[in-house]
């Protein structure tokens, strides 16, 4: 049995050995004490302002996007929203009940409304309907003492006045996808926040996005707002100014109403586009506020392809606008020269195969201005034949042709300038002489788009290596000389003059009369399916089995200030569709500088698309 010494002593260890784990404990609660109020006490101060006050983004003002004369092509319009800030979730539920009752919100919007709440913290809103009607915005004000955390704020939405008669050019704003956000702009995560998804809208949409703003709220323990404490406001995007001109492009698209084409008007000096116009088209403001399953189906299933821009997308043989390059290039090598004269009897014959010329009789004796104005397809059966593919692309690339020419719109296609490396490495196919023969006349692998079509007769009519560009430029550079003969572009250009102003031209008929605005073209016809039977007549075959039909042109052909290109799809011929098309875009011109008798539109022909 322990003896009191010996418990005594037990007792005075037990005591020492707590004393010491207290001792230590309290030590290491102090020590961690002084840690975070002295050493961590700037750290935990911000946190708990943090958890005071919340950071709100303001979001920018989109900038306008102007023409020539700032005239608004896009434009913001004020609107109603309706926000829900995130509180407790009784209370969040009650308000939701008591807004799809007002709204008349059907069960997918209320799952969506609460998927959103789900994703945010108490505190914050998400949307629950944009663009209010005046009925919807007076119920709610009228309820909005028992609407705790609903907000009724003003919006901007993107307006076009030219509404489908730019769409293509202008394009268009929508709401932001997953793949579109980025991690040092969240502002796009704002609820309702659209960015460009076309057109100049997307091209410059860090130029038009402009800067977010930011409010500084402080809120009480729930997370609920109390007062702004700080505010700095959003920078607007910037105001852009293109070259294009509001009338012109509007009469451009209206003049291809009913049909299925394009227009590309270019300035030949500068290469300002005046006008890029595309139809079918769509309307972009139904983008802004949301398109609805029916409408967009309807635009996907037009055989039309009215979500197409043709004009710097749509890749098309060229026909017999694509003479000029030919022509050219045998005058550059030294095949020809203005005099040389090739027999057209009708046809061409490449060893045993036959060519047909446009004309069953033939032509007669051609020189080159001869062949361009009369279109004759044997003569450049011949040039193409002699020259060789490779002199026939390489002029075709120096005049804009074969490669994307870099304007601001996306999407722009290259058409397409074949040569014996391509066909191999694109078919496993060697280049053989037929495909060259074909080429010369605009046929076979050759592609180009319109606007490459409008820089090619631009070159030639201005003689330089002008580039389009729809941005204004206060003071543009020069295009460079183009590396041509100027003397052999005076030849190319008398043949053009010739198509239009003289009784053997395939244009006669189109000419311009009496007016300062004269013109000078060239027409073309591309196969859409080959007719092997000559003078089919295009009316009585199937709508998308009749050729396209395009038409370039410059004028004043003296002075040459203008460049138009024009294809109507199915159209059937470059004389009887397109050129009336070109015709009336220099009498807007001339009614635009002159004051001339106003541009023509027709009534929009009956919808044929069988």
């Amino acid at each position: 049995m322990a003896t009191a010494n010996e418990r005594k002593q037990l007792i005075t260890r037990r005591a020492l050995i707590l004393g010491g784990v207290q001792f230590t404990a309290i030590s290491a609660l102090l020590a961690r004490l002084y840690y975070l109020q002295f050493m961590k006490s700037s750290t935990y101060k911000t946190l708990a302002e943090d958890n005071r006050v919340n950071l709100q983004l303001i979001p920018p003002s989109r900038g306008t996007i102007l023409d020539r004369k700032l005239i608004e092509l896009a434009e913001n319009q004020t609107y109603y929203r309706v926000l829900l800030e995130r509180r407790e979730r009784d209370e969040t539920l009650r308000t939701i009940e008591r807004i799809a009752d007002i709204l008349s919100l059907d069960k997918a919007a209320l799952d969506e409304l609460d998927a959103k709440l789900k994703q945010v913290w108490i505190g914050r809103s998400v949307m629950v309907k944009e663009h209010l009607s005046w009925d919807e915005l007076s119920a709610l004000e009228f309820h909005s003492p028992n609407l705790p955390g609903v907000v009724i704020e003003t919006g901007q939405v993107r307006h076009y006045p030219l509404a489908s008669e730019a769409s293509h050019l202008i394009g268009y704003v929508g709401a932001v996808s997953e793949e579109e956000l980025e991690d040092n702009q969240p502002v796009l995560k704002l609820p309702g926040f659209k960015i460009g998804k076309n057109g100049i809208e997307k091209t410059f949409e860090k130029r038009l996005r402009g800067e977010a703003g930011l409010r500084h709220i402080e809120v009480n323990v729930k997370g609920l707002p109390v007062r702004e404490l700080e505010r700095r406001d959003s920078v607007p995007g910037e105001a852009l100014k293109l070259t294009v001109d509001y009338e012109l492009q509007s009469y451009a698209a209206k003049r291809l109403a009913g049909e299925s084409g394009a227009i590309v008007v270019m300035e030949v000096e500068t290469g300002n586009v005046l006008a890029l116009a595309s139809m079918p088209a769509f309307d972009p403001n139904t983008f802004s506020v949301g398109i609805t399953h029916g409408y967009w189906n309807e635009l996907r299933n037009n055989p039309k392809t009215p979500l197409m821009n043709k004009a710097v997308t749509g890749q098309y043989p060229p026909g017999s606008t694509y003479k000029m390059v030919v022509g050219l290039a045998a005058l550059e090598a030294g095949l020809i020269t203005e005099q040389s004269r090739v027999f057209c009897p009708g046809h061409f014959f490449l060893g045993s195969h036959r060519f047909n010329c446009w004309k069953a009789g033939g032509h007669g004796s051609m020189n080159v201005v001869d062949a361009l104005t009369q279109s004759c397809d044997t003569f450049f059966y011949q040039m193409a034949h002699q020259l060789g593919i490779e002199k026939v692309s390489e002029m075709a690339r120096k005049l804009g042709l074969g490669a994307v020419s870099g304007i601001e719109i996306p999407a722009e296609k290259s058409g397409l300038t074949p040569t014996p490396d391509w066909k191999r490495a694109s078919y496993g196919q060697p280049w053989v002489p037929g495909d060259t023969v074909n080429a010369g006349i605009g046929q076979g692998y050759v592609l180009t788009t319109p606007l490459q079509l409008a820089i090619m007769t631009a070159r030639i009519a201005g003689g330089t290596a002008v580039a389009p560009t729809l941005l204004m430029r206060d003071d543009p550079a020069p295009a460079p000389a183009l590396d041509v003969k100027q003397t052999n572009l005076a030849i190319i250009r008398q043949g053009m003059i010739d198509v239009v102003n003289s009784t053997r031209g395939t244009a006669y008929g189109k000419r311009l009369i009496d007016l300062p605005m004269t013109m000078a073209g060239k027409t073309g016809t591309s196969q859409v399916k080959r007719i092997t039977q000559r003078g089919v007549d295009q009316n009585s075959i199937p709508w998308k089995d009749r050729h396209h039909g395009l038409f370039v042109g410059y004028g004043p052909f003296d002075v040459p200030r203008y460049a138009v290109a024009a294809i109507i799809e199915h159209g059937g011929g470059g004389s009887s569709a397109a050129a009336p098309v070109v015709r009336d875009v220099f009498l807007k011109l001339n009614e635009m500088e002159h004051g001339g008798p106003p541009a023509p539109l027709p009534e929009p022909p009956e919808e044929e698309v069988s």
